[in-house]
């Protein structure tokens, strides 16, 4: 709760997507691990590592091709958790970048995440959290906005609105008013998180309301898919 508090404050580049995922894929690790599965997890770490290009010949090279998932040993257990510690300090930070990436394009995802966290919040009462809340279960808006967390959500709305899809980036029309909103509202329980922001234009900003999560994911194709060439 700490660190989702600390997130939900103001932007920070490690977003709470980003520790929720790290927290995903090891939790899931773990379980496999601790269930004695471990040639599952060597061959995918392993495949990563060979992945991203990451030397780890210090840990050493343990063949498992040829094993079933179910083989355990006490040397094959002793190897994997040799290589899932090599594997946190060098490698999952950029696999959790990477999946972020991903999911920071999915409106649909960040809506729901961002619901979730509103539940949480909603509870929160300002006698326990003074500053964070501005009143029990809404938190402080930001009055500062990081030039990078601008350049991230306007590189990923392609400087649309995410409503209505107009033009925001002053290349058809001068006049640009563009809007970072939240996707879900502070009202409603949202937080500012980058992973709870969109760009809106001024009209739809202004017409979606306190308390309303209207959203879009408004996707321009590269090419038609229903007309063979």
């Amino acid at each position: 709760m700490e660190t989702a508090v600390k997130k939900w404050e103001k932007p920070h580049k490690k977003t709470l997507v980003h520790e929720y995922t790290r927290d995903m894929y090891l939790e899931s690790q773990n379980y496999t691990l601790d269930k004695h599965f471990p040639v599952e997890e060597i061959i995918e770490m392993q495949m990563l590592l060979e992945n991203y290009s990451i030397d780890y010949s210090s840990v050493g090279y343990t063949d498992v091709s040829e094993l079933e998932f179910d083989d355990c040993s006490d040397e094959l257990e002793e190897y994997a958790e040799k290589l899932q510690n090599f594997f946190i300090e060098n490698t999952l930070d950029t696999v959790v970048d990477d999946v972020f990436s991903i999911l920071y394009m999915d409106k649909n995802f960040l809506h729901e995440f961002n619901r979730q966290c509103s539940d949480k919040i909603q509870d929160m009462e300002k006698a326990d959290y003074p500053n964070l809340l501005k009143e029990d279960g809404v938190i402080e808006r930001i009055s500062y906005y990081p030039t990078w967390f601008k350049y991230g959500i306007e590189y990923r709305d392609k400087l649309r609105c995410s409503l209505c899809g107009c033009d925001l980036s002053s290349s058809f029309t001068t006049i640009v008013d563009e809007n970072f909103d939240h996707i879900i509202p502070l009202q409603a329980g949202g937080n500012n998180d980058p992973s709870n922001w969109q760009l809106t234009c001024e009209s739809c900003n202004k017409s979606k309301g306190a308390r309303s999560s209207a959203y879009k994911n408004i996707i321009f194709p590269f090419w038609e898919m229903d007309v063979e060439i």
